[in-house]
């Protein structure tokens, strides 16, 4: 909340929401989408924004006051809240009360996870709370409802779209082993309640709902776009895919490595085929892993790996983008238990902080003041000031690179190196970086 009300944040951002607030007040839902999915809020987002910018238009609020500042950043710290809740759920059945109890507080109060939401402003923050509720409900085998959250997180920014490979493998597997059980399955008088036929209905059910609620969002914007809602679906959910206006922009990536920060992809770069390719790569890679175990612990993993490997390895990357990948490596940690996570966390964490507030400071961000005085700002780091960019891209492949190892060992072998009880501080910290063997 002080944040909140002291930092306005990254001004491109904050122009979206603010812009969209202006446009409700002045024109209503007419005309807000003009082509560029870049330039306007994410259909999930915009629903809840209908409603607190109508509260800001209707008490009159100016646009550059701390009273459309704070109507602005309160769905999104909200958003937050409800992203903690959803690790302590899942903390609290599958590991234990006060397990849950320290992560939920440890997402409340730690920079990396709040930064996206109070400090930054970006409607990723939704992204991540949709996401952590569907790795919840994917670990309870819930199908529908999972895919519920999944289209919803896609539907919030271009990050969420990545996700769905790992839902599809998850739901599209277990639809069809419960397909051939059912087959193969001697008929009983409470068949019709078991987990298989649930599976068999509650999947192709979620996937046909997935695909109607996206038509329907797509019809409802018509007012803001045009007349063919499936040309709506498209401009937001696969064009970004291929659409990459920079290799990378200040983002945790492979690309700023190689001084491709604000590079501009050209014209024979063959967009399309890269996106293929390497999203054939994930859903590869999350199948031979999942297979292997056939673990719902060992799939929310695979979805913080997923997003991870997107975010380093594929161009477009931004310095915000890192957000959507820290709490599901929570969750996945609440459920693998795995200490090697907790270190893959704070060493990206780390880094995406470090870059995150080097950007916002040298673009002079950390204020309140108005857009009209940033005509000339730099956010783009260059020189000496990439450097920053430079190493914590470093640290960030380095830290992906122990993520494989660590996806590989835990998904395909079951070991795990776990953190066993100490009293103290100091026992605690000796514990967590003591060296032991997989087990």
């Amino acid at each position: 909340l002080i944040f909140a009300l002291c930092v306005r944040g990254y001004r491109g951002d904050y122009a979206l929401f603010s812009g969209m607030i202006e446009h409700l007040g002045t024109k209503g839902l007419s005309g807000y989408y003009k082509g560029d999915a870049s330039a306007a809020l994410y259909p999930a987002v915009y629903f809840v924004y209908l409603i607190f910018g109508g509260l800001s238009n209707a008490m009159g609020l100016s646009e550059y006051g701390l009273g459309m500042q704070f109507m602005i950043k309160l769905p999104l710290i909200i958003a937050d809240l409800l992203a903690a809740y959803a690790i302590y759920k899942i903390a609290d059945k599958y590991f234990s009360r006060r397990a849950a109890l320290a992560l939920c507080a440890f997402v409340c109060v730690c920079p990396i996870f709040f930064l996206g939401s109070s400090i930054w402003c970006t409607p990723i923050t939704f992204t991540v709370m949709f996401a952590c509720f569907a790795c919840y409900f994917l670990a309870r085998k819930n199908y529908a409802t999972t895919i519920a959250f999944m289209t919803a997180a896609a539907f919030s920014s271009k990050e969420g779209i990545y996700l769905f490979p790992v839902a599809c493998v998850f739901s599209v597997y277990h639809f069809v082993r419960a397909v051939k059980n059912i087959s193969n399955a001697v008929p009983s008088e409470n068949g019709s309640l078991s987990a298989d036929r649930r599976a068999a209905i509650t999947v192709p059910v979620g996937f046909f709902a997935s695909l109607l609620c996206a038509y329907l969002i797509g019809l409802f914007m018509t007012a803001s776009y045009s007349y063919d809602p499936f040309l709506y679906i498209y401009e937001f959910l696969l064009h970004p895919l291929v659409g990459w206006e920079y290799f990378t922009y200040n983002g945790l990536s492979v690309y700023a490595i190689f001084n491709q920060n604000g590079g501009v992809p050209t014209a024979r770069f063959p967009s399309w085929l890269f996106a293929c390719v390497f999203g054939a790569i994930i859903v590869a890679v999350v199948c031979v892993v999942y297979f292997t175990k056939r673990n719902r612990a060992t799939m929310v993993m695979l979805a913080a790996y997923s997003l991870f490997t997107m975010q380093v390895y594929y161009p477009g990357s931004a310095a915000i983008g890192f957000q959507s990948v820290l709490a599901i490596l929570l969750a996945a940690y609440a459920l693998v238990r795995d200490k090697r996570l907790l270190t893959i966390l704070f060493v990206s964490g780390i880094a995406y902080l470090m870059n995150a507030v080097t950007v916002l400071s040298c673009a002079d961000y950390l204020n309140n003041l108005g857009d009209f005085n940033f005509d000339t700002a730099e956010t783009l780091l260059r020189g000496g000031m990439g450097a920053v960019t430079i190493t914590c891209s470093v640290l960030t492949v380095l830290a992906h690179l122990y993520f494989t190892v660590v996806a590989v060992s835990v998904g395909m072998t079951g070991q795990k190196k776990m953190l066993e009880p100490a009293h103290g501080i100091r026992q605690s910290i000796k514990e967590f970086f003591a060296v032991k063997k997989v087990g």
